[in-house]
């Protein structure tokens, strides 16, 4: 095993299990970065369906106090205080701010896909260069061994024709 290990280096070979090793690596460490982006997306949704149910609320308080508005402003004969008004005034507050906050979220929910392609575009790069080094790599590989193998032929010729 040791005379195949020399040979290799004597070749300019390489050690394929590194090449192999490597790519695996590569690829569990994008799998890994991919699990935590998509997690950190999960997250943002979850905060997003949050929010929007927030301003459903919100927005079923705004058009309750509407109705009690309208009908005060028509003359009809209503109690709406002064404390409905600040409701109605914090309703539509909250809903301006989940909408702001929702926003939020959609807009680093889309930041961090656009990061995550990006990387995914440079990492399937990587790979394909590894790819066609290794391609070529061992087009070297079989032409040296070829080489050998005709140059060993052609010594074991030699030997046979001078015992004769």
């Amino acid at each position: 095993m040791a005379s195949v290990q020399n040979f290799r280096s004597a070749l300019n070979g390489f050690n394929r299990e590194d090449v192999v090793h490597y790519i695996e690596f590569i690829n569990n460490r994008n799998k890994t970065q991919l699990e935590q982006m998509q997690n950190q997306l999960r997250a943002a949704q979850n905060r997003e369906r949050g929010l929007l149910a927030r301003v459903d609320e919100a927005q079923a308080r705004v058009k309750e106090l509407e109705a009690k508005l309208q009908s005060a402003a028509a003359g009809e004969p209503s109690n709406a205080t002064e404390e409905e008004l600040e409701a109605y005034r914090r309703a539509e507050r909250a809903e301006r701010l989940a909408q702001e906050r929702a926003q939020q979220i959609y807009d680093r929910a889309n930041s961090v896909l656009a990061g995550a392609a990006k990387d995914a575009g440079i990492i399937a790069q990587d790979i394909s260069a590894l790819t066609d080094q290794l391609v070529a790599l061992l087009g070297q590989y079989k032409e040296k061994a070829e080489s050998a193998r005709e140059t060993f032929q052609n010594a074991a010729t030699s030997l046979q024709a001078t015992e004769e």
